[in-house]
């Protein structure tokens, strides 16, 4: 009985680190990153204190963003849009990071090419270039990526492969479904 309870709570808990959203939705993060696929199967690493608000459907693939996240984002011909508080990205299929502060708007593209909206006009931004648009000045810097993201998403990663380890330890088969389910996805952030 014991141990059906424990199989009943991990499983749980990986259905909670997993959110397969509906068509609306909001989500936010504290202190931890989290892993999010939306309804049209793009991929989100939400950055620590961040919050998403987004709608997937037919006609619309648009994501409101304050704060981080990486996205890889799944090729269709609905534009997919990240709005922020200092500007727009449109991408129809891509891998990139957004950073929104007060400062500015940081885009950083890992493979593929976004166009980058704000009140000073609009950039494009393609594999391996980031640029950052200060807000109070009104400019875009341009630059090689840095790929900053890689420190939040790495770490991310680390500690989902520690969770596995963990099931695993706690029932062989858990832990071979679970890996079952994380290759079905796909997930490769």
């Amino acid at each position: 009985m014991l141990k059906n309870r424990i199989v009943i709570s991990c499983i749980s808990s990986c259905m909670l680190l997993v959110c397969i959203a509906c068509a609306h939705q909001s989500v936010s993060t504290d202190n931890e990153p989290k892993f999010y696929v939306l309804p049209d199967g793009s991929k989100v690493v939400l950055n620590q204190n961040s919050t998403m608000t987004y709608v997937i459907d037919e006609d619309k693939r648009e994501v409101h963003l304050d704060g981080g996240a990486f996205f890889k984002v799944v090729k269709s011909t609905i534009p997919f849009k990240v709005h922020t508080p200092q500007g727009d990205i449109t991408v129809l299929g891509t891998e990139f990071a957004v950073e929104s502060s007060d400062e500015g708007l940081e885009v950083e593209v890992d493979d593929g090419e976004v166009a980058v909206e704000t009140t000073a006009g609009d950039q494009t931004v393609r594999t391996q270039e980031r640029v950052f648009y200060n807000d109070a000045k009104q400019l875009f810097e341009h630059g090689k990526a840095e790929f900053k993201h890689h420190i939040w998403t790495d770490e991310f990663k680390k500690d989902m492969r520690g969770l596995g380890k963990e099931i695993e330890k706690g029932g062989k088969q858990l832990g071979k479904k679970i890996k079952q389910v994380g290759n079905d996805l796909k997930i490769k952030i």
